[in-house]
């Protein structure tokens, strides 16, 4: 493993001369947003939607757990696509309100780019998602299964009500983030794990459902992080669900292009501002606010950056691949990934 020094991170090194690619040449992306906000109060709103969409998601799955007419047992077949309903829906609300509320309206999706998006999505549900699931199960699954036998923690992570579930989902998501974070640090530290991670970063568009862009290879570190957690915790099939509920829908918004703006909530978890500035084609900035649900860890490990302020998003040169260059570019040499 080639360590990259702290001054030359892998986005740096994949422009001739770093710091100079988006200085002289006006590009659409630039600022100032097409969102302008019109009063303190018209910011202050904009704080609210994040919290109240994840909160409502993570409550719409815990009372469709806790309620005996919506159990699965009452549901039969049904229960597989109320599930997917209450996990997706926040997805397709989020890119109606992009038509209306952009930050930025070059970061406004063509249908291609739709199209392309629905493609990652569906693969990493359908294609990439199961098959490291089977992955796991055999025959790393018995190690997580021997973990969760044996664990030093004094809690399981088990409830029967709605705000147990929720509390129990919230330990998931940051503990699990702890691991992640790390794990996403060190892919934009060492070109070895950047070559997984790169295709995430070189969208030029930011997007709700552009957190689906993940490389087939990152998914294996990915995955990794939570059944650990899942299994030290012995965390229940129920908690599970709202965890994942808290998870897509704090990766969808952290990615959308709406002028949320940074609130309370933000203290703890990832904003919109936070996460498109990790995105951003200035490498300095894309070094920080490495957690994509939460936050805390960059605030602790001092990583974070509260800047709102975002040129382009982007890598490298910053232009946008194709799909079969974002699958094969995990597999270039390093001189070939650094002139991407």
């Amino acid at each position: 493993m080639n360590s990259i020094h702290a001054t030359t991170t892998p986005d740096e090194l994949m422009v001739e001369e770093p710091g100079t690619s988006s200085v002289n040449e006006p590009d659409e992306t630039m600022d100032p947003p097409a969102y302008v906000y019109k009063s303190k109060l018209n910011e202050f709103l904009w704080t609210l939607p994040q919290p109240l969409i994840a909160l409502s998601s993570m409550c719409a799955v815990a009372f469709a757990i806790t309620s005996e007419t919506m159990s699965p047992d009452a549901l039969g077949g049904d229960a597989d696509s109320l599930t997917a309903f209450l996990l997706f829906s926040p997805l397709f609300i989020l890119l109606a309100a992009e038509r209306i509320w952009a930050k930025k309206k070059a970061w406004l999706l063509n249908w291609k780019d739709y199209t392309e998006d629905a493609f990652w999505l569906f693969t990493a549900a359908y294609i990439w998602g199961p098959l490291i699931s089977d992955y796991y199960r055999t025959p790393i699954s018995d190690a997580f299964d021997w973990i969760r036998d044996n664990t030093f923690m004094p809690i399981t992570l088990e409830a029967a009500t709605i705000p147990g579930l929720i509390f129990c989902a919230l330990v998931v998501q940051t503990t699990s983030e702890f691991i992640y974070y790390w794990i996403h640090r060190w892919s934009h530290r060492y070109m070895i794990a950047w070559r997984t991670h790169a295709t995430h970063h070189h969208i030029t568009k930011m997007s709700a459902m552009r957190s689906n862009r993940t490389h087939p290879t990152e998914f294996l570190a990915l995955s990794f992080s939570t059944p650990i957690i899942l299994a030290l915790f012995g965390a229940t099939t129920e908690v599970i669900a709202v965890s994942a509920a808290l998870g897509f829908c704090n990766g969808w918004i952290t990615h959308s292009n709406l002028p949320m703006r940074s609130g309370i909530w933000n203290w703890f978890f990832t904003s919109p501002e936070h996460h498109q500035l990790h995105h951003s084609h200035n490498f300095d900035d894309s070094n920080t606010n490495f957690g994509c649900g939460v936050i805390i860890w960059d605030r602790i490990f001092g990583t974070f950056s509260d800047s709102s302020h975002i040129e382009k998003c982007g890598s490298g040169k910053g232009e946008q691949l194709s799909l079969f260059e974002q699958y094969v570019l995990a597999f270039y040499p390093n001189e070939k990934l650094k002139q991407l």
